[in-house]
């Protein structure tokens, strides 16, 4: 009797710790869903992916300075940068992209593609947008290469963008801060063998300023290897709740300064570390608010 009891007992105690698991595992997985679902709600509707590319003026603005030994007069060396803007122009037509850029885009349709109650975007370059900035936007990469960037960050109330500091290096600059996030690069490998690469990011979340009912998001590096940290922040599941949080604290419309680091060379050859370094509201425009 005592011991069929204690079996009944056991049986029991096993069903209602088993009901307990799947019921716990169910709630985890239905509350990440939520939380991503609420980041990425905007996409049930029409968007545009918007990926602009690298203007050979922009990566020559500061070659005319590495010339000075080669060319005594910047005549000269204002010719010899013509010729390499129309060598450049002649190897491909249709544009110049940042492999850091073209990795963010693609981590970004995979998502998407792997989601079917979202729409797939239109992806256009920043030229082809026209009537279609009203819609949902995702805009890959900074004001250097992404034209429809540099109009609607500062429109969104973003305090982070990518810029050019005034040795000409490239950097995410606060404009709250006043502070400059710079990338490096290592120039010769430590006594380990080990040499480190450095960007940083913006993340950006907002209302679009074209259309307050559709949403805007910015995904924008000093170097291409930012705007893949920025893709990366929103897909990884370390970030999930961070985002969530964010979304909610900021009531939709916030920024954030994301970083990439490389291990070149040593025992941790390739390994990527990426991280959230901080977040804040978007300085919102008084209209807007």
């Amino acid at each position: 009797m005592n011991v069929a009891y204690e079996i009944g007992i056991n049986l029991v105690s096993g069903a209602i710790g088993a009901g307990i698991g799947v019921f716990w595992t169910f709630g985890r997985n239905a509350l990440k869903y939520r939380r991503q679902r609420a980041f990425w709600r905007f996409l049930e509707k029409p968007t545009v992916l918007v990926v602009g590319d690298l203007a050979p003026e922009v990566l020559l603005e500061t070659l005319a300075d590495s010339l000075e030994d080669t060319a005594d007069t910047q005549q000269d060396r204002q010719s010899i940068i013509e010729q390499v803007l129309t060598h450049l122009r002649n190897q491909e037509i249709s544009g110049l992209i940042g492999r850091g850029d073209l990795d963010a885009m693609a981590r970004i349709l995979d998502r998407i593609g792997s989601t079917r109650s979202l729409l797939r975007p239109s992806v256009v370059h920043p030229s082809h947008v026209h009537e279609r900035r009203t819609r949902n936007l995702i805009l890959i990469g900074g004001k250097d290469t992404n034209s429809l960037t540099r109009i609607i960050a500062p429109r969104m109330g973003c305090q982070l963008e990518s810029s050019i500091d005034s040795d000409g290096h490239s950097v995410i600059h606060d404009s709250k801060l006043g502070k400059d996030y710079k990338v490096a690069r290592d120039g010769a490998p430590n006594a380990q063998g080990v040499a480190l690469r450095t960007d940083y990011g913006v993340l950006a979340r907002g209302r679009n300023p074209f259309n307050p009912d559709s949403q805007v998001l910015i995904l924008a590096g000093a170097h291409g290897l930012g705007s893949l940290a920025a893709a990366e922040v929103c897909l990884n599941k370390k970030f999930e709740k961070r985002l969530h949080n964010d979304l909610l604290q900021f009531d939709g419309n916030f920024e954030c300064l994301v970083s990439y680091e490389q291990v070149d060379g040593g025992p941790d050859d390739g390994k990527v570390t990426i991280d959230l370094e901080l977040s804040r509201s978007l300085q919102l425009p008084s209209a807007n608010r």
